[in-house]
């Protein structure tokens, strides 16, 4: 069986995941690797004519890669009435988990092919609708999920002067210059205070959701890749679904999604309260994602992740162009203005 997992160095990870396989009788499945995209994780289709289902994935994640978390976050969702992959095995402590195979009608892929792509952003809201009126913070109560209030947005967008602001400049930030940055965040932060709190899934973008015809309403969507899950306003979904780093039209969608998210939902709050959160938010996205191309291109090698900036920044410029970002549009004008219109 080819594993993974191959060469001299991953012996022993080889040998661990033969074994996992074996105890639940896929030993001798045909395995097809997927190619590696953003994440650290590793992934293969299984096809065993013998088992019932005859396929699954397998699911190969570094320990520090949140595997308890997903395979409890699946089942919540599960529990909700969502479709997340049922887990038919799993020792997370390795890493591993055998789980159910939603297919290939993978919606970033059909939009790519010349779908309309309205349809599935509409329905993929359906699910955060579903998502937002069942959840309750006491069901994740034991899992010590992140809370993700202005303080924490403000260090995860710091990997932009760690990584972009380094790469661009060619050097570190100054002290005073850090300072502004972080002081621009707070300002503009300050707009997802007037909004609910629920369990963001942080990922939620159209190349993690999975088109299922036979299932109806919000289960029609397949969930994927949510191990990073967290508590934070319910904003946070919205914007990462319209943050949309390898095709264009994110930015285009996201009024709309907003729009009819508020008429789905109809929370009590005015519809520009969820309007200007969503829009801080997503700029957030898109600055920390500069940072994380950055890393892959340079600390890794994969330089073909700087093919994605210009898209980035087109869609920063037409966000900051909003009087909630002026603060850090200020900021970038005085200090990438290369880069801004």
């Amino acid at each position: 069986m080819e594993f993974i997992v191959q060469g001299d160095a991953v012996t022993d990870r080889a040998v661990e995941i033969a074994g996992f396989l074996s105890q639940q009788g896929w030993e001798k499945a045909q395995q097809t690797p997927f190619p590696a995209d953003f994440s650290p994780r590793r992934y293969a289709r299984l096809v065993n004519e013998y088992k019932a289902p005859s396929c699954a994935i397998l699911m190969d994640a570094d320990r520090d890669q949140k595997t308890p978390q997903f395979v409890a976050i699946a089942n919540l969702l599960r529990s909700l009435d969502l479709s997340a992959p049922e887990i038919y095995a799993s020792d997370p402590d390795r890493g591993l988990v055998l789980m159910e195979d939603f297919g290939d009608r993978n919606y970033g892929n059909m939009i790519d092919v010349g779908d309309d792509a309205k349809p599935y952003y509409m329905r993929a809201v359906d699910v955060l609708v579903h998502l937002h009126q069942h959840y309750d913070v006491a069901m994740t109560q034991d899992l010590s999920l992140p809370r993700y209030e202005a303080r924490l947005f403000i260090d995860q967008s710091g990997l932009f002067l760690d990584a972009y602001f380094l790469y661009k400049k060619g050097r570190e930030a100054h002290a005073e210059e850090r300072t502004a940055f972080y002081a621009a965040w707070q300002q503009s932060l300050g707009v997802i205070e007037n909004i609910p709190q629920t369990l963001m899934l942080r990922d939620f973008m159209l190349d993690n959701l999975m088109d299922l015809p036979a299932r109806a309403a919000w289960r029609a969507v397949g969930l994927l890749d949510f191990q990073d899950a967290g508590l934070g306003p319910i904003a946070y979904d919205l914007a990462s679904l319209c943050e949309d780093v390898r095709r264009d039209g994110g930015d285009r969608m996201l009024d709309q999604v907003i729009d009819y998210y508020y008429r789905q939902s109809q929370p009590p709050y005015p519809l520009d309260y969820l309007r200007s959160a969503c829009r801080v938010l997503a700029a957030q996205r898109h600055v920390r994602i500069l940072g994380i191309l950055v890393r892959l291109a340079v600390g890794q090698g994969r330089r073909d992740k700087l093919a994605y900036v210009p898209r980035i920044w087109g869609y920063l410029d037409y966000l900051l162009q909003d009087k909630v970002l002026e603060p850090l549009r200020l900021w970038m004008r005085d200090h990438i203005t290369d880069e801004m219109r």
